[in-house]
Parts: C-alpha cells; structure tokens; sequence
C-alpha cells in the first residue's frame, strides 16, 4: 500500500467487474433518490451488460453521483453489495483508521460537498466531477475516531426521523394514488376535454428565441418546475422571468389562477400542474407545453388535476401520443380536444374533491416536515463540516 492510501480518509475506487455467473442487479443514478434504492433494478449479465454498468461497491464503501445536481449518495451495506453500479457514481472507500464510513457518508450528505461539486463540474453534454478534482478540490476532515462516532450519533438521530416521514409519505402517496383510481367514472360521467375548455380552445406555446430572461419579472413555467406531487412551487425565484413587455406580447399563453399546464411533447406527456394564485399572470415556455382554461360552471379545476394522475387519462394520451423517438412523443391539440374526462354535477365532484384534497393536504404536511427535517440536518453537517470547507 502506498503511503497516499495510508494517509488519505479514503480512496477513489477504478471502475471494474468481476466475472460473475448469472445475472446481478443493476443500479443506475436514476434508482437513487436522495439516499435510497428505489424502483425496478435491470438485471444484467456480466457479458451483456452496457458499459456504465461497471462498478463494484463493498461493505461501508460510500457511492456519490458524479454529475452536476444529482444529490445522490448511498452507504453499502449488506443489502446493497451485490449490486453493480453505474460508473455515474464514484465508489468512496473509507481508510477505517482515519474515518468511520458513515462519517464519509454524511460528508457527501453535506449540501456544502455537492455545491462544491456542482461549481467544479465540467462537460459540453453531461456536467461531472472526475477524480483528479475530487482529490484536489475537497477536503474531509479526520477528528478522532470517537469524536467522530459522536457526531454520527446525533446525525443517525435525524436521518431516522427522515427516513420514517419519508416511509409515511410513500403511504399517503400510495393511498392518493389508490383513491384517484376509484373516484373516477368515466363510463357513467363522460364528457369530452373539448366541451370542457372555454373558448378558445388550449393554447400552445409562445417562441422565446431570441429573448433575455431576467432576475426580478413574471415567471416563465414548464412542467419540468413541477415538484413530485405534481405542484408548482409558489416561490418566484426559482423560475426563469421575463419582463411585463414580453409577457405582453403573448397574451394566449398568459395563464392564470386554476389553468392548467398541460405537457403534449416529450417525456412527459400528459403531465399537468394547477397554476397556483401566486403565479397568476406567468407565462408558459417551450414547444412542450399547453395553457388549459377550463369552464369552471362544468367541471372544477383541482377536480380535473387529480383526474390527470389516473391510468383512465393517461392510457387515452398514450393512444394518441405520436412517438418519435424512444420515450418521446407528441399530442396534437386536436386530438386532444377527444378525449374522455368525468364530469358529474358540481355537487359530486366536490364529495369527491373533498376526500382527495384531504389525502393530499396529508401528504404535502409530510412534504413540508421532510424539507424541515432536512434543514436541521443540513444545519449539524454545516457546523461539522464547515471550518475545513475549501481554501
């Protein structure tokens, strides 16, 4: 062993397999949220498997994304370890005599250690660190191994309490996703999206080649802003803005409290979020996107949103989707304007509004705890971390 891997907290791990015999899974950046497994893992053969399928990880290693925002990380344990793993990740491997892995592992949890990563990541397509900079530019501090253990008590006791709002949440989003499915007749309550919409009917994107945005203006809004509970955030510094010039020279795709935004091009078709009263006035971008104004004496605008999220809407977007490249696809409005949507009297879509927007009050309470949650724990890796920052 050479002295650098004896002095250094830990060592970057070169990507490569072992031969294996059968299938393992396989773990892309994208199974990873935040810090845990999620979805269908791919199985793969050691002959067959795509090139980014080449890393291996061993217990107390610490995986972190190597891309350009993507806050993932993930401690090996024995669940895990058997993985193969996208070189998308760095695979960090503590020195035990100078750090405790989940010492490591909350220093790549540090938002501070992803920030650094976000500014010094290079690349025309895909932005990444590579591990010339990450050896250089970062810096883990090695307090005694009982400091240490200390420090990752108090931390374990947040990351506990993350991780059962987290499991709560996945029940309440499961339940909302039980509920739509039931709540919705459209058999005995079929209209179509056309009669639905005042007139005129949905109206397609402005073109903004060409044109500057702003810090301080009214926001431009994509589905791509839309938070996971098909939401948009209210806080106006997250969005690109123009100013009230241009917004004017697009009065169509001016959208106001309880349209709809409506994705009919790319990946995600038939995506919609309800534009909240903060964001009235805001415009809409790309050749993705449509304002939806619907007749609010026929049918409640939240009604119609929660009705997006079922199999019922989005099997009929699926059959009138034209795709054109794997994944990607589009919806003409005129196709758009068929399809079947539930629209009983006011009365009984509001029973139905009521059960469902209790669900997800729930839900976005659970939603609001984590961001808390993760706050406090940001503010301990922040006093933790801090004085050996970069430079």
């Amino acid at each position: 062993m050479d002295s650098e891997s004896l002095t250094a907290p830990f060592a970057i791990v070169e990507s490569g397999v072992n031969r294996f015999q059968g299938t393992k899974n396989y773990i892309d950046t994208s199974n990873v949220v935040v810090n845990e497994i999620v979805g269908k893992a791919e199985a793969v053969r050691f002959v067959t498997r795509k090139s980014r399928a080449n890393m291996e990880a061993e217990i107390d290693d610490v995986l972190f994304a190597k891309m350009a925002n993507t806050r993932k990380v993930l401690l090996i344990d024995k669940s895990n370890e058997s993985n193969i793993y996208s070189t998308g990740f760095f695979v960090l491997r503590p020195n035990q005599l100078k750090v405790r892995p989940k010492y490591l592992y909350y220093w790549t949890r540090w938002e501070n250690t992803e920030l650094l990563k976000d500014r010094l990541a290079h690349g025309e397509t895909q932005r990444q660190l590579n591990n010339t900079q990450l050896k250089k530019k970062f810096k883990l501090p090695t307090p005694k191994l009982t400091a240490q253990d200390d420090s990752i008590e108090r931390f374990d006791r947040v990351e506990s309490l993350l991780n059962r709002l987290r499991e709560q949440k996945r029940i309440a989003e499961q339940l909302l996703r039980s509920e739509r499915e039931e709540e919705f007749d459209i058999e005995k309550y079929a209209s179509t999206f056309e009669s639905l919409c005042k007139s005129p009917t949905p109206c397609r994107y402005p073109t903004f080649y060409g044109i500057e945005y702003v810090k301080v203006g009214l926001p431009v809004l994509k589905i791509s802003d839309m938070t996971p509970d098909g939401k948009l955030p209210t806080d106006k510094s997250l969005y690109d803005c123009i100013t009230d010039e241009v917004n004017a020279r697009f009065p169509n795709t001016v959208v106001q409290e309880n349209d709809l935004v409506l994705e009919v091009r790319g990946s995600y078709i038939g995506k919609t979020a309800l534009v909240p009263k903060e964001l009235a006035g805001s415009n809409i971008r790309s050749n993705n996107t449509m304002r939806i104004s619907l007749d609010t004496d026929q049918i409640l605008p939240e009604y119609f949103w929660h009705y997006t999220f079922t199999s019922l809407w989005q099997k009929q977007i699926d059959r009138i989707t034209r795709l054109w490249k794997q994944g990607f696809g589009t919806v003409r409005a005129d196709r758009l304007k068929k399809v079947k949507v539930p629209a009983p009297k006011k009365d009984i879509q509001k029973q139905v509004l009521s059960r469902l927007q209790a669900i997800d009050f729930v839900l976005t309470e659970f939603s609001r705890n984590i961001s808390t949650c993760e706050e406090l724990l940001q503010t301990l890796l922040q006093r933790e971390f801090q004085p050996s920052a970069e430079g």
